[in-house]
């Protein structure tokens, strides 16, 4: 009987559960479907007892399947950050309609928040700028607009931490999740009474915070029993799936970068503090150090918005369907013979606005579907490398790039990654990198790995190397100054846009 530990994730298309040994070797997942609702533009919610069930289904199904060979040592959640789940003390949900990581319905705050006077030393306190995604916001949103909600909760949490509280009965919170609240002092990792104030919220609803490797509590009796975990098993307090993701990249050292492709897109750099950048973001990572990013919201989910309108009817099912699709985009030259797309389906958080949508540009008769899937492989590098320039301006030294996420099994996304970026661009050998993430905080949990470094040492290793084409990287950049051009030229299009769609 080897020693294991329990991974999960809550993601926005799915929640899954793996088993995963102490060398990092998965020994049993499972995987449930999530749907996701868009009552309104710009609006994003799914039910938080789709999760919990999510999470009960996959943990039988992977505990059933290993307990004759495996012992379940700890428990790690990683989750879909930024989510807005209010609670009653039991840890039953007061909503169907939490919102999400991608909601923007709370703009408008944000934005208030930016224009006040003392807009940089808010910045400075933070390590970010106000933005619609930052949970904060959706607190003040629901304070604002469903008061009686807002009034009942007794502590509003994210989707992981939601998770965690269903688990031991502990309602508790990690640093990852924490700086990406816009509520926590980045100088010291505690709750700000200044920026509680400043959102017009009470500190009560607001969880104790942890090290993301901290043990938190155990689970519950009736948990064992719905699951088959021994009672009192050890769980800790979990990162974001963002941070989970780059931990189980190895992104623990200086100089390290990530680009993840799942729903959002995200390329990564291993920072010491936050870079005091507006046009970058930054989380603190679960570990010791912070991660400063460039996020778009709707990267991977550009594509799959792609398949399911564009090229489904075909009776293939979703993997077979991509795979399709990336083998006619491949036959298509560099740069999609002029065609340009900007992805952004669900706006933007920092370089553009939350009125941002997406546009193809440069349309003409020898443009196909395969021009169209490139396009948006293309496009969402294009949006990214804006980042990578930002923060290459700031000082953060990036010679080489891991990738991870969905998108990493494309040999061909990874090579347009090398191309655009202009640096080696290298694929893990482990593809369920965010799973072995958590499962790493796991194990520093109850003392398996001496510190993150270690862990990824120990686990981390990479697959396959795509190195620039030097012809295709001259043609994308060429095409990168038009993407930057028109992104920075439309974006008063897009507020009249939105003025016209609200009035």
């Amino acid at each position: 009987m080897r020693d294991a530990f329990l991974a999960i994730d809550v993601g926005t298309q799915s929640s899954r559960a793996a088993v995963l040994s102490l060398d990092g070797k998965v020994l049993a997942i499972a995987a449930q479907p999530h749907a996701m609702a868009t009552p309104r533009p710009g609006w994003a919610e799914q039910n938080p007892a789709d999760w919990w069930d999510a999470t009960l289904h996959n943990i039988r199904d992977v505990v059933s399947e290993t307990m004759d060979r495996a012992r379940v040592q700890a428990v790690a959640t990683c989750g879909q950050m930024h989510g807005a789940v209010p609670v009653a003390r039991d840890g039953v949900p007061l909503t169907t309609e939490a919102q999400l990581w991608c909601d923007k319905r709370a703009a408008h705050i944000a934005t208030e928040v930016d224009s006040r006077p003392d807009s940089d030393a808010l910045r400075r306190l933070t390590g970010n700028v106000p933005a619609a995604a930052w949970s904060g916001f959706k607190l003040a949103w629901m304070k604002r607009e469903e008061p009686e909600l807002y009034a009942r909760a007794w502590k509003i949490l994210t989707p992981k931490d939601f998770i965690n509280l269903r688990l031991t009965g502990v309602a508790a919170t990690d640093h990852s999740e924490a700086s990406g609240s816009f509520l926590m002092d980045s100088r010291d990792g505690r709750w700000s009474v200044e920026l509680i104030e400043l959102l017009d919220l009470e500190a009560r609803h607001l969880p104790p915070i942890h090290a993301s490797s901290e043990v938190i509590g155990a689970i519950l009796p009736d948990v064992a029993r719905e699951t088959g975990l021994p009672t009192g098993t050890p769980v800790v307090a979990g990162s974001g799936d963002m941070l989970a993701l780059l931990l189980g990249a190895g992104i623990t050292t200086p100089g390290a970068a990530c680009d993840t492709s799942g729903t959002a897109s995200i390329i990564s750099f291993y920072a010491e503090y936050p870079v005091v950048d507006p046009r970058l973001m930054n989380l603190h990572a679960a570990g010791p150090h912070w991660i400063s990013f460039g996020i778009l919201d709707s990267g991977g989910g550009s594509l799959r918005w792609w398949r399911d309108q564009f090229n489904a009817g075909t009776g293939e099912g979703g993997d077979v369907l991509y795979e399709r699709m990336m083998a006619e985009a491949a036959r298509v030259p560099a740069g999609s013979e002029g065609l340009l797309f900007l992805p952004y389906l669900l706006g933007e958080r920092s370089l553009g606005s939350a009125d941002s949508r997406g546009i193809f540009f440069g349309l003409h008769p020898r443009i196909g579907r395969a021009h169209a899937t490139r396009a948006i492989l293309e496009g969402i590098c294009f949006d990214l490398r804006q980042s990578l320039e930002i923060a290459r301006e700031s000082g953060l030294e990036i010679a080489e790039m891991r990738t991870g996420g969905g998108g990493a099994r494309s040999a061909l996304w990874s090579q347009i990654k090398a191309d655009v970026y202009g640096i080696p661009i290298s694929t893990l050998q482990h593809e369920e990198a965010g799973i072995l993430g958590a499962a790493m905080l796991a194990g520093l949990g109850v003392k398996a790995y001496a510190s993150e470094a270690d862990a990824a040492n120990r686990l981390v290793r990479t697959r396959e190397r795509f190195i620039p084409n030097q012809q295709a990287a001259a043609r994308y950049n060429q095409q990168y100054a038009l993407f930057h051009d028109l992104h920075d030229r439309l974006q008063p299009s897009f507020q009249y846009a939105a003025d016209l769609a609200s009035s």
